[in-house]
């Protein structure tokens, strides 16, 4: 098994009972910052929400929010960074005080739409910029000197016959002469090249899938292309019953012999996929230019681990994801973001010269997670500078002998760099910088650097002599140090620090996940716990307001919330890694999104089924499902709990594709699949049908009823209990109390349709692993017809679903060995005074502690280290492998009382009006417009209710 050997290094954190032999051998790996919060520190050391420290070395200089792009002129003298929706162009950049201009190019007076597609360069007397437009399908054409927009060159149009629509512009590199630019065209699977004398695109050649990055070399240029497939649209049915406008699941999963040639699924022929390993996927193919009309593909080489193939002891499930090109002398050096790393090709006859695995401490070998990104070369080519985007630092190479001899710390999410002509200055932009910092409250720093603005850093290139500290510096601050010394302290009875064995005590374990939330704007004042009361939106005593309702004073709002923080553990130390639900949803199955996912997701190019241009159908948006473009080396949480043998079932998350509809008349699932994008095969396999994904128009309410039924009916007995008349409403005090739990052992609610369950001998074993999501509390305008009168309400039915499921979960047998951990995608953009990334976490168990506030430092990928190591795992991935886990909520002493959920106030959510009694399953809702998820209108209208 993967990493069998290796697992236990990371194995980490549970270890108060004595250990045994084997154990005390096992180096022990945690996150720096252990129990102190984040921190926002520019200027001394940062705190960051993963736990990790930043001491980057340099000089720091604040850019626009998500810088994708670095370009230099061929002089040195002046910097080009591609940021969301503006440039900035950066002179005097090797001095103490960088000259920064911004640039828009909507300053052209030209479509007014702030195109940025992360690719830019210089013509040769660095004169002109060109700088790729992104989702308008042009490139930006700047004269530098003037700093204004000179013009805008469109890639759509006729072109030899073909028309080309849909362009999304990402990469730009300029030819040695500067007659020519050649531009990836990423939804158009094509590099075209423009005329510069002419001002318009004079040719064009097809390449692989999702073209990303160039290189040239010569009149040659090379396409490093990052993605796997090429999806087609769902045909119409040829039988009658089916739904015409797609399919209520995903046709297939990946890998399977359906998803490579295809079946008959639901009244229709859906096609297949194909190989895993085409020449179009994860490769880089070159392209001769000679004639810039008639551009010729030359060669095509497939770069780093092929999909499937044994690495570390563990099939591959990603592919490579080349996603940067570096030509130095007679040889192309190519980033492969997903196998961390650096493949040399021959630019003579297209042979492996040689293939360099970044690993910067041997006691994470065996594990990917250092996403290697952007490089650049010291002018006598002999280092290469790489950007390791998930270490938080760079990787120095050197080219005789094709090592790593050490690393350099750097901001957050290092992405492009460049190297002064003299070699003795280096630059790196920073995609996350500083991270967000606290977005309200009363200590604010006073920082240029606050919302996750993006970072130049400009540093001494290090002498070798200066590496080994440096090295130190990284390692240190990531994390990536034996701390056997901390076991004893940091561990817990609970779960072994072995991986190969598991919890005694706990056998089941619970993610249930929702939607877009801080920890200052749901939990009223725990005592001991870090809060800001003034930035409460959803706790008790709230005033809650909407359009045409009355006014409501001292009302509660997420009551179960509330009462499930006070009665188990609640975490104030515990924070998302990303910054939107888009990547959010790939952080909650274990996995860091590489840059094909990032890209679409920050960059985004808006999705067409029908177009001409095939890649305008595998656009995310803010979609929350991995696919294969984004799968990393070693799959994500399901593929891990595959190959190890886990069970496990999943409600509600990985099939929210590209184009997915989630409206009215969706089905079971709320969804219709109009693209053939498949799902892991493992997840496919495990996943319930019949409950939905994301989709605003079902009540989380009725989300939690399906789910205890499906449980019921597969781990149960099917005997339920009869339901419990409680008729007198149960009001919270002006004290903050929580009502008393009344354990007979049944539902709180007369109307309520999930059924507790006596007991009695399941039909099935209850899998290992169960994952539950529930959305509503993403929150949208209010519908009063639909019952929901406020804004407020949509958090009111996620609570009352949070509390049935738990109730409902407390009742079964399995309760005694059960861990319940609850929290969110993302945090939304609500308000938090310690750090805008700090959200909800919830440890509820008989083995949690009672009435407990965790202070330790915990990230989404904690949950996913913990659950590894009840269940006996190793580590999946570099980014778990050093998470700091949830030891300190347990106890060895169990409290098997269960948890009786609290009614919320039915003024601000009913559930019966929103039950529709001719609709039970909610068909016809499902075919009304649903929001999307991170949609930024709502997200502003979320600030308008809810306050105190």
């Amino acid at each position: 098994m993967r990493r069998a050997a290796f697992s236990s290094l990371v194995a980490a954190s549970f270890a108060a009972l004595p250990l045994p032999a084997l154990a005390q051998n096992v180096p022990y790996l945690h996150a720096p910052a252990v129990t102190e919060y984040a921190l926002h520190n520019p200027g001394g050391t940062t705190i960051l929400p993963d736990g990790r420290l930043l001491k980057p070395l340099g000089a720091h200089f604040p850019l626009a929010r998500w810088p994708h792009g670095l370009a230099m002129t061929r002089d040195g003298k002046t910097l080009f960074v591609a940021s969301a929706g503006v440039g900035q162009l950066i002179t005097d950049w090797e001095t103490a005080a960088p000259k920064i201009t911004t640039l828009s190019p909507e300053q052209a007076g030209g479509r007014g739409r702030k195109g940025n597609g992360g690719g830019a360069a210089f013509s040769p007397d660095g004169g002109t910029l060109y700088w790729s437009g992104g989702e308008n399908g042009a490139v930006h054409v700047f004269d530098v000197g003037r700093k204004q927009q000179t013009g805008e060159i469109s890639l759509n149009g006729e072109l030899n016959g073909h028309t080309f629509a849909d362009s999304f512009a990402m990469d730009v590199q300029v030819s040695a002469d500067g007659a020519s630019v050649y531009c990836a065209d990423v939804t158009n699977f094509r590099v075209a090249v423009i005329g510069c004398a002419r001002a318009k695109v004079v040719g064009s050649t097809g390449v692989g899938r999702y073209p990303y990055a160039l290189a040239v070399v010569g009149k040659r240029v090379y396409v490093a292309n990052v993605g796997m497939f090429e999806y087609s649209a769902i045909p119409p049915p040829t039988e009658t019953g089916f739904d015409p406008r797609g399919l209520t699941f995903p046709p297939f999963g990946l890998p399977s012999e359906e998803a490579v040639h295809g079946l008959h699924f639901e009244g229709r022929d859906v096609p297949g996929l194909g190989d895993r390993n085409a020449p179009e996927a994860f490769s880089v193919w070159g392209i001769d230019a000679t004639d810039p009309e008639q551009p010729k593909v030359i060669s095509k080489v497939k770069t780093g681990l092929k999909v499937g193939v044994i690495s570390s002891g563990v099939e591959t499930v990603g592919g490579s994801a080349p996603n940067y090109l570096l030509p130095i002398g007679n040889t192309l050096y190519v980033c492969n973001n997903n196998n961390d790393s650096v493949d040399a090709i021959s630019l003579t006859d297209g042979s492996a010269k040689a293939r360099v695995r970044i690993s910067p401490s041997p006691l994470t070998a065996n594990l990917r997670g250092l996403s290697p990104a952007g490089m650049a070369a010291s002018p006598d080519g002999r280092r290469i500078y790489v950007a390791e985007s998930g270490l938080n630092a760079v990787a120095v190479l050197d080219t005789r002998t094709n090592k790593v001899i050490g690393h350099i710390p750097t901001a957050w999410y290092p992405y492009r760099l460049a190297v002064s002509p003299d070699g003795r200055k280096l630059a790196c932009i920073s995609f996350r910088g500083f991270g967000n910092g606290p977005n309200a409250g009363k200590n604010i720093p006073n920082s240029a650097f606050l919302g996750m603005k993006g970072s130049l850093s400009v540093l001494d290139v290090p002498t070798d002599s200066e590496l080994p500290r440096l090295t130190r510096t990284v390692l240190e601050c990531s994390g990536l140090a034996d701390k056997s010394s901390d076991r004893a302290s940091l561990a817990s009875p609970l779960i072994p620090t072995v991986s190969g064995k598991a919890s005694e005590q706990i056998k089941y374990v619970v993610f249930l996940t929702k939607e877009n939330h801080t920890y200052d704007a749901i939990f009223d004042h725990i005592p001991g716990a870090n809060d800001d009361p003034s930035l409460l939106r959803w706790g008790y005593h709230q005033t809650i307001s909407g359009p045409g309702q009355p006014t409501l004073q001292n009302a509660a709002v997420m009551t179960n919330h509330n009462a499930l923080a006070k009665q188990f553990t609640v975490s104030d130390n515990f924070y998302m890694e990303p910054e939107a639900s888009g990547v959010g949803h790939r952080w909650l199955v274990g996995v860091q999104p590489n840059n094909f996912s990032q890209m679409t997701y920050t960059l985004g190019w808006n999705f067409k089924v029908n177009s001409t241009a095939p890649g305008r159908r595998a656009s995310f948006g803010s979609n929350g499902s991995i696919a294969p473009e984004d799968y990393p080396e070693a799959g994500s949480m399901w593929e891990h709990l595959g190959r190890h043998g886990i069970r496990f079932r999943n409600y509600g998350e990985g099939f929210e594709f590209a184009g997915v509809g989630e409206d009215e008349k969706e089905g079971q699932t709320g969804a219709r699949e109009v693209i053939n994008m498949p799902m892991s095969k493992v997840l496919y396999d495990n996943t319930c049908r019949t409950f939905p994904i994301f989709n605003m128009n079902i009540p989380d309410v009725f989300r939690a009823e399906w789910f205890a039924n499906d449980f019921t009916k597969l781990f149960l007995s099917s005997k339920p209990s009869a339901v419990r008349k409680n008729p007198t409403p149960i009001t919270v005090s002006a004290t903050n109390r929580v009502p008393k739990s009344n354990h007979a052992g049944r539902t709180t609610n007369p109307k309520s349709k999930i059924r507790v369950p006596h007991g009695g001998d399941p039909k099935s074993t209850m899998p290992s692993f169960v994952n539950i999501a529930i959305c509503n509390d993403h929150g949208a305008d209010p519908k009063p017809a639909r019952g929901y009168p406020y804004r407020a309400s949509w958090m009111a039915d996620n609570d009352l679903a949070l509390g049935r499921i738990v109730e409902f979960l407390s009742h079964t047998p399995y309760w005694k060995n059960m861990a319940i951990f609850v929290t969110q995608d993302d945090a939304g953009g609500e308000p938090d005074h310690v750090d805008a990334q700090r959200s909800v976490l919830m440890v509820i168990s008989p083995w949690a502690k009672r009435g407990n506030v965790s202070h330790r430092h915990t990230t989404i990928l904690s949950m996913h280290r913990t659950l590894y190591q009840i269940l006996g795992l190793p580590p999946l991935n570099l980014q778990d492998a050093i998470a700091n886990d949830f030891s300190d909520c347990f106890t060895s002493t169990p409290d098997f009382r269960p948890y009786t959920a609290v009614p919320v106030d039915p003024r601000i959510f009913d559930p019966e009006k929103a039950r529709d009694l001719g609709d039970p399953e909610f068909r016809k809702a499902r075919g009304e417009a649903s929001i999307r998820r991170d949609d930024p209108d709502e997200v502003e209208k979320g600030a308008a209710e809810g306050r105190r």
